[in-house]
């Protein structure tokens, strides 16, 4: 039996009140819901495998626009109740004060609102809707005021690549507890954008790690960018700093899989070949048993990806392999490292679940700290764990290693409560 996923993504509608030039869902604009989705009760089913599959997870609920979905507040509120964590990705736009208010009341944790640009002309284009940003903005604040976590979302082109520095400052104005670089993955309507060329993702990708260094109240990541791992030097099982042993590197089909409108199962929302059908097979049998999860946990890349000496650890995005090359384990052909001479290929060790001891009080604790920001806590402190050989983590060795910066008021306060 596969460990269970620690993220998933839905896609609840492709309804949407935009028209994005990068959609990957290729979302339309219409007045009523399209016929294929999953209804309100085959959606409550889903949530109930999911809370049986996966109790703990992120489960974002996105679109579209999922704000348009009439349901979206009952869906929240069984998802909570399931011991899910959701979380809402939207454009911003319809996130009101008491829409905002409503969705922390049914037990959303916090929401990801999509801002492209510092500069409203420049996302009011790419979103096709003057007022764009705007709305986006306005939705942050909205969110925020109601008491969700507020994630600001970005994917990246060559026409604003260069402006890293005003993506931090624009999230930290905007109380935002993470800043996340999406790399784009030429799939649904993004085969009409520009992507990065390798030489252009790799430096971005380095100017984003440096960023999160300069602001270290910020939770700063790149997605779609497993190549962050080879360039802090993490080989497969290890972390450092912020980073997780899982962290960074692709997740698809390993700790995260996608759910479409109609029910289709894929490993990541950029790889569009459904993996299993909902309406047809339960949960977990496509979980546990669908051929491509199965390919991307037991199979080494291919191409230059299958000799790389952070083939683990990295191992390229496999939703760009399968968009350049047409192979799920082909070789990710956008990135430019090339081993040293002596290089030998990463071999597939140190992957094994650790089981780290908590002590009931210490996990209480955990359980206080905001959903946003509990992975994160929880795997720096059994990092540190592992490291020290510490027997259980308990309310004093959570003392100890307490985490610095902004992100981690509320474990703070819960120690000294």
């Amino acid at each position: 039996m596969a460990q269970p996923p620690r993220i998933v993504s839905w896609n609840l509608t492709r309804r949407c009140n935009l028209a994005c030039g990068h959609c990957y869902l290729d979302a339309v604009q219409r007045k009523s819901d399209c016929a294929d989705e999953l209804s309100t009760a085959e959606a409550l089913r889903v949530v109930e495998e999911l809370g049986e599959l996966a109790p703990g997870a992120m489960l974002v609920l996105t679109g579209g626009e999922p704000l348009l979905r009439r349901d979206l507040d009952e869906l929240v509120q069984a998802a909570a109740a399931r011991d899910l964590m959701p979380v809402i990705g939207s454009n911003g736009m319809l996130l009101t004060a008491a829409r905002a208010a409503a969705l922390r009341r049914a037990g959303a944790a916090g929401v990801g609102i999509s801002v492209d640009s510092a500069d409203p002309a420049f996302h009011d284009t790419l979103r096709g809707l003057p007022g764009a940003w705007a709305g986006a903005v306005g939705g942050m604040r909205a969110a925020r005021q109601a008491g969700l976590g507020v994630l600001m979302q970005t994917t990246l082109f060559a026409g604003n690549r260069n402006d890293l520095d005003a993506f931090a400052q624009l999230a930290r104005e905007e109380g935002a507890m993470a800043l996340n670089f999406f790399f784009l993955v030429c799939t649904g309507r993004g085969v009409t954008q520009t992507d990065l060329s390798g030489a252009d993702y790799e430096a971005t990708l380095a100017d984003i790690l440096r960023l999160q260094s300069r602001h270290a109240g910020l939770m700063i990541r790149a997605r779609c960018a497993p190549y962050a791992r080879r360039m802090l030097g993490l080989k497969a099982g290890q972390g450092a700093g912020a980073y997780a042993d899982w962290s960074s590197a692709c997740l698809a089909g390993r700790s995260y899989f996608r759910i479409t409108p109609e029910g289709k199962v894929t490993a990541c929302p950029y790889i569009p070949q459904a993996a299993g059908d909902l309406r047809r097979a339960p949960l977990r049998a496509v979980w546990d048993s669908a051929p491509d999860f199965l390919r991307l946990r037991g199979e080494m890349p291919g191409g230059k990806c299958g000799g790389c000496d952070y083939r683990v650890s990295c191992g390229g995005c496999r939703a760009r392999s399968l968009a350049m090359t047409g192979d799920l384990m082909g070789e990710d052909a956008k990135c430019a490292y090339v081993p040293a001479a002596d290089a030998v290929a990463e071999a597939p060790r140190g992957l094994a679940v650790r089981t780290i001891v908590w002590a009931p009080d210490a996990q209480a604790l955990l359980e206080r700290i905001p959903g946003f920001v509990r992975s994160r806590v929880r795997d720096r402190l059994e990092e540190a764990a592992v490291r020290e050989a510490a027997p259980a983590i308990t309310l004093e060795f959570m003392r100890a290693h307490r985490p610095q910066g902004a992100v981690f008021s509320a474990l703070r306060a819960g120690h000294d409560a």
